[in-house]
């Protein structure tokens, strides 16, 4: 049998030749046009350090983890619902496979109950951003889902107090007045010397806590509260400084609509100075809430804070609100999954990333929490950031004792659009804004509580660097509208006591996936 091909094969192999570029045309092309990095592979980048090769994430310990096909399942979940989230107007780094679609016209949120420790007063207020374009139609009531509740004078860029708030502070909007929705609790005391605050969020299916406590002189109390209409359940876990706490009566708590409850630490993991708490809803959502009594030293006065709760474990956490001077500061770790966690440690301040003397890298056993003293000589007075970056998903924050009172620095993830913060009088407020990898620009402006003007800045951050903003007296709130860049960061109060609050993106409109078709 002859190998001589046919004359049409032939002309067809010649032509196919003929249309493939030649090496030169390749590389010019590159040149031109340089193939997009996928999303993965930036995540991987940015989450895995210089030099540090990419390694899959390892069954957790916990179950609210997640572990080998459920990990997956939760990654999945959690892209899917990132897709369908809500963004601000000015949203930045907003995937490219989405689109902004209308105006959000249905948003529940909620703030913390619980009854303020003797002395303390405690105080609740919402409003809406003024933002143009976003109208003043539609309604707001206070009260649980499942009832009617009762309704709500709020106007457009004006701060407006809640009365008569005997459980979690549920507010649900409708209607144009659903856009840029926000509120928050404050407690205080003059005669203590204690201050604490806590965005009101919407409820979903996890939360997870880090600088709880279980002890005398480090009490804390989980408190979970139904807001929907339907029946949720969930399952509460603990960690401790060795490992996985055993917990008893913590698994399947069913909460019907309306429900409150409230759960010791020290019930449930006991004798534990420093645990993470994760809360995992089977069924239905929960907000949950983590009150946090802490005395500096042994038997001394009790702080309040209430802790951030985290969404997910991540590999790279940014810790921001961090007072400028301290007199103690402790980071501490939690480690959720089951292998060892190896931390790397940087800080970003006024000049750049930089990593304090001792503190580099940290391990971390499997489902421990891990505590490290910082050097006194980080944040010398001015505003920082602490960075995390692990080769296994983890979660952070730093304590930072002032006084007779403390405060843990959240969480906080890049802010994609208008993000709104109070302003207290009986403290000095500091707006802390930390840039990513490339340098970055937001606009700052402070209103008073009827939504009037008071103050306003831009602010160019460099790569790696921190930057800090007080408005004048006389304002009630800040919003922060991120320009370019990435950006992250918090509110810090300090006078009478010391507190934190993040900054998120304020609701506003509808984010939709866009299907893109591969390639290959």
């Amino acid at each position: 049998m002859s190998d001589q091909q046919p004359p049409g094969a032939r002309r067809a192999a010649k032509s196919r030749r003929a249309e493939k570029p030649s090496r030169a045309d390749r590389a010019r092309r590159a040149k031109q046009e340089p193939p997009a990095t996928p999303p993965a592979a930036r995540s991987r980048r940015a989450g895995g350090g210089p030099g540090r090769p990419e390694r899959k994430p390892r069954t957790p310990a916990l179950p609210g983890a997640g572990g080998g096909l459920r990990a997956t399942a939760a990654v999945l979940v959690a892209a899917a619902v990132a897709l369908a989230a809500t963004t601000g107007s000015g949203a930045t780094g907003r995937p490219a496979a989405t689109q902004v679609g209308d105006l959000v016209s249905h948003q529940t949120i909620a703030c913390p109950s619980g009854t303020p420790a003797s002395g303390l007063t405690s105080r609740f207020a919402a409003g809406t951003l003024g933002a143009q374009g976003l109208g003043s139609g539609g309604a707001v009531r206070q009260g649980p889902v499942a009832d009617s509740g009762s309704g709500v004078s709020l106007t457009r860029g004006r701060i407006t107090d809640l009365s008569g708030v005997s459980g979690a502070a549920v507010l649900t909007a409708t209607g144009q007045l659903a856009a840029g929705l926000f509120g928050f609790r404050v407690d205080s005391s003059r005669s203590a010397g204690t201050l604490a605050t806590v965005p009101c969020q919407a409820p979903r299916a996890d939360w997870w806590f880090t600088g709880a406590g279980a002890t005398l002189d480090h009490r804390s109390q989980l408190v979970l509260a139904n807001v929907d209409a339907g029946p949720a359940v969930v399952d509460v876990h603990v960690l401790g400084p060795h490992g996985p706490v055993d917990t008893v009566g913590t698994l399947g708590i069913t909460l019907g609509p309306g429900d409150e409850r409230t759960i010791p630490l020290d019930t449930i993991a006991p004798q534990n100075d420093e645990v993470a708490v994760s809360v995992h809803s089977s069924r239905g959502r929960v907000l949950a809430s983590v009150s946090d009594g802490y005395a500096p030293s042994p038997g001394g006065q009790q702080g309040v804070e209430w802790l951030r709760g985290d969404v997910a474990p991540s590999r790279v956490v940014r810790i921001a609100g961090l007072p400028g001077r301290a007199q103690q500061r402790t980071l501490l770790v939690a480690n959720p999954s089951d292998s060892e966690a190896v931390v790397d440690v940087d800080v970003a301040g006024g000049s750049g990333r930089y990593v304090p003397s001792g503190v580099g890298t940290q391990t971390v056993a499997p489902g421990a929490v891990q505590s490290l003293t910082l050097p006194p000589a980080v944040g010398n007075g001015q505003a920082f950031e602490v960075r995390l970056r692990s080769q296994v998903p983890v979660l952070g924050t730093v304590r930072s004792v002032v006084g007779s009172d403390s405060t843990d620095a959240p969480p906080v993830l890049p802010v994609s659009g208008e993000s709104a913060a109070p302003v207290l009088s009986a403290a000095r407020t500091s707006v802390e804004l930390t840039a990513g990898t490339t340098k970055a620009a937001a606009d700052v402006t402070a209103y008073d509580a009827r939504g009037a003007k008071v103050d306003s800045t831009s602010l160019r951050i460099g790569q790696g660097t921190t930057v800090a903003w007080s408005p004048k007296r006389g304002a009630a709130y800040v919003v922060v509208s991120p320009r370019s860049g990435s950006v992250h960061g918090a509110v810090v109060y300090e006078g009478q006591g010391v507190a934190a609050f993040p900054l998120v993106a304020l609701p506003i409109q509808v984010v939709n996936p866009v299907v893109v078709p591969g390639v290959g």
